[in-house]
């Protein structure tokens, strides 16, 4: 089995040193032969009652028929993936995501999905100012162990974080803090090392000789600064400042 977490960074590298979308697509294709996803999504959630999948779609790679069909339905108006992560923080899986008795529509969605080989998948809901972004692989067969979902899990929130720098022609490494970039102190960034290294927060207390509650108080003061909304988005947002590689 593979270190899925240094797998993981060493794909965040390559992604922070893409120049355009094509480079991540690429690098996204290449993870999926590590994490067994067979499809992936980079999209933002409906805002308008118009407002189909190529509108919102920023980056993927969907089977095309399933991706014809999908748009031609309006699916994305009834999947119940996508309406669940208007309620979600974190990552969770597709078949996590409730579907009432009298939403036949979002039964006949997953059943379809089923049908062409995604049965299953993980999402990655990100909470924006404007709105829910979300990043989706999905598969036949896909059932990772948590050391994995945790690497996929901060592979999607990073090449979301760059997908939106590069529409935006932001510079992806940032190696010295721009002005006005948000600042952490040593022991908050020293922290968000071993976060990233895996490290729980009671994990971190003990390595460094401090108490839990000390470690949370600055994994939630650097998330507050850096605007993450949990661990994984932290790690991302730190690399993606330059706080820590």
């Amino acid at each position: 089995m593979p270190n899925f977490t240094q797998v993981s960074f060493d794909l965040l590298s390559k992604i922070k040193k893409s120049t355009d979308t094509a480079q991540i697509c690429s690098i996204l294709e290449d993870a999926s032969h590590i994490f067994g996803y067979e499809t992936f999504v980079i999209a933002e959630a409906p805002l308008k009652s118009h407002d189909n999948l190529q509108d919102r779609l920023m980056l993927g790679r969907l089977p095309a028929q399933w991706s014809e069909r999908y748009e031609e339905c309006g699916y994305i108006h009834h999947d119940p993936v996508v309406a669940h992560t208007r309620r979600m923080n974190g990552l969770f899986r597709w078949s996590e995501a409730p579907v009432g008795r009298d939403e036949r529509l979002a039964r006949t969605i997953m059943g379809e999905a089923s049908e062409i080989g995604l049965r299953d998948g993980y999402c990655i809901p990100i909470q924006d100012l404007t709105c829910t972004r979300i990043v989706s692989f999905g598969g036949a067969h896909l059932d990772l162990p948590d050391q994995a979902v945790s690497g996929l899990h901060m592979l999607g929130i990073y090449a979301d974080l760059a997908v939106r720098d590069l529409a935006v022609r932001a510079p992806l490494r940032r190696r010295v803090l721009l002005p006005g970039a948000p600042r952490c102190s040593p022991r908050e960034i020293e922290c968000i090392k071993w976060a990233a290294a895996g490290k729980t927060g009671w994990e971190t207390s003990e390595i460094l000789s401090l108490s839990h509650r000390t470690v949370e108080s600055y994994l939630n003061t650097a998330a507050q600064k850096l605007g993450a909304t949990n661990r994984a988005h932290l790690v991302a947002q730190a690399l993606r400042h330059g706080l820590i590689e």
